[in-house]
């Protein structure tokens, strides 16, 4: 009797350490492989390091808490990520920050993870005349860098996407 329970706990290790193999591999690969029509798969200029337009809901929201919680962990890597565009206006400087929701507006509010990634349009980009309407869903790709923000006596580290390039989604 001791002997097949230890056959069959072996064999449910065994099928548990398959099933973590094949998790890590698929998500390996979706990670590192390029998506048709990316450009990293064109050989165009711009090699993308995190298309998070091309993962799962499972793996978009895995990768979106660990941007999150690790953030340097993705410094100056480039990421593509789809959301929701927004804009605002500092009352105090009159400085306009933009930002992309992440996530998936349709989804519940537990399955759609995100947070505001403020980011830096490419130079070209010019305020109102080539940015899409405020609220309407985009795809940026950019580099992810570390800025201060705050006071020298209170100041922390926020992620934004630099030189970003933006696409508006239909």
């Amino acid at each position: 009797m001791k002997a097949k329970m230890i056959a069959r706990l072996f064999v449910a290790v065994a099928f548990l350490a398959a099933a973590v193999l094949l998790c890590v591999s698929s998500v390996t690969k979706a990670v590192n492989d390029p998506v048709p029509g990316d450009r990293a798969a064109t050989n165009d200029a711009v090699k993308v390091d995190f298309d998070f337009t091309c993962m799962n809901d499972t793996m978009r929201m895995t990768y979106t808490y660990r941007l999150a919680a690790k953030p340097r962990e993705f410094e100056g890597k480039t990421l593509r990520i789809s959301g929701t565009f927004l804009t605002r206006v500092d009352e105090k400087d009159g400085t306009r920050y933009f930002g992309c929701l992440m996530g998936d507006p349709g989804g519940c509010a537990c399955c759609a993870p995100g947070g505001v990634l403020e980011f830096m349009p490419k130079d070209s980009y010019v305020w109102p005349t080539n940015f899409p309407s405020d609220e309407s869903r985009i795809t940026l790709t950019g580099r992810l860098q570390m800025f201060e923000v705050g006071t020298p006596e209170q100041s922390f580290t926020i992620p934004r996407l630099v030189d970003a390039d933006i696409s508006a989604l239909r």
